[in-house]
């Protein structure tokens, strides 16, 4: 995850360039653009988001998912133990960013 959110943040200034790059799986990540519509499977990846000024670009998160102040007006799409999938497909995001030791393995 944080080689992704880095490419992230270092391509947010280009914005119609193509991103490829291994995420921390060992699987290739394409996107065609920065992603305009992101969402966030844990807390921190929230707070990340917003630090790294993509804040604009989450439109959906779990819950607790509560800093900076804007963040708890996100769409919630679960928490912890349970992430409704129809909820997040329905936010039609371009990126899903999940935390490997956070997120079950049927999240990921």
């Amino acid at each position: 995850m944080r080689r992704l959110f880095l490419a992230l943040l270092l391509a947010s200034g280009a914005a119609h360039a193509a991103i490829d790059l291994i995420d921390d799986q060992g699987q290739a990540v394409h996107l065609a653009q920065p992603a305009k519509r992101i969402v966030s499977l844990a807390p921190h990846i929230t707070e990340m988001l917003f630090a790294a000024g993509a804040g604009d670009r989450v439109v959906g998160a779990v819950q607790y998912s509560d800093y900076p102040e804007a963040a708890k007006k996100i769409a919630r799409v679960g928490g912890y133990t349970s992430v409704d999938m129809e909820k997040v497909a329905a936010l039609k995001p371009d990126l899903v960013i999940a935390w490997k030791s956070g997120n079950r393995d049927a999240h990921l």
